[in-house]
């Protein structure tokens, strides 16, 4: 009798801790399974945001760049970005070459290091968003697409019949190629 009683005992002593040590793992597998989905579902809507962003700043570009007539000298390039944002136009003397600056109007649609570059016929840089520029070189015939690789950070460019085009970061791999 007094094994039975025992046995009664152990078993209502060991029944709270089982449905303790259950709820515990139920609770860790729901919670892993919220958490997988929020990361996921979150991940998707930060790049639909950024696939977004970098639309917008392509549109923009494209904008910007054809109001530009075919020369496309530093004088009227600036003319069209002074149409846009005065306030924040600049035009600095570096190494000899003009770069025109606009801080904020491209910038800003574009999350960072994801900034533009515009050359010349003459692989010159007439135009940046960037504020410590390093001018990476350009080889190769017009008419070509080309990818430069930068450490830490990947831009595409394409080359039309008078501009280089430089920057976008991820506008290579999303687009492939991106004429004016």
């Amino acid at each position: 009798m007094e094994n039975q009683k025992q046995k009664q005992k152990k078993y209502k002593n060991s029944l709270p801790k089982r449905l303790s040590n259950i709820f515990f793992v139920l609770f860790f597998c729901i919670f892993s399974a919220f958490t997988l989905i929020a990361y996921s579902s979150t991940n998707y809507f930060l790049l639909k945001k950024e696939k977004q962003s970098v639309f917008q700043a392509v549109n923009i570009v494209r904008v910007r760049l054809s109001e530009v007539d075919s020369n496309f000298t530093l004088e009227n390039l600036a003319e069209v970005l002074y149409k846009n944002d005065k306030t924040h136009l600049r035009i600095d003397d570096r190494k000899g070459s003009r770069v025109i600056r606009s801080e904020r109007d491209i910038t800003n649609t574009l999350d960072a290091n994801q900034d533009i570059y515009v050359y010349n016929i003459d692989k010159q840089m007439i135009f940046t968003t960037d504020n410590e520029e390093s001018s990476p070189g350009l080889h190769g015939p017009i008419g070509r697409v080309y990818h430069d690789h930068i450490e830490d950070q990947y831009r595409g460019f394409s080359m039309t019949q008078k501009v280089y085009l430089i920057g976008l970061e991820n506008l290579w791999a999303m687009f492939k190629s991106f004429m004016i």
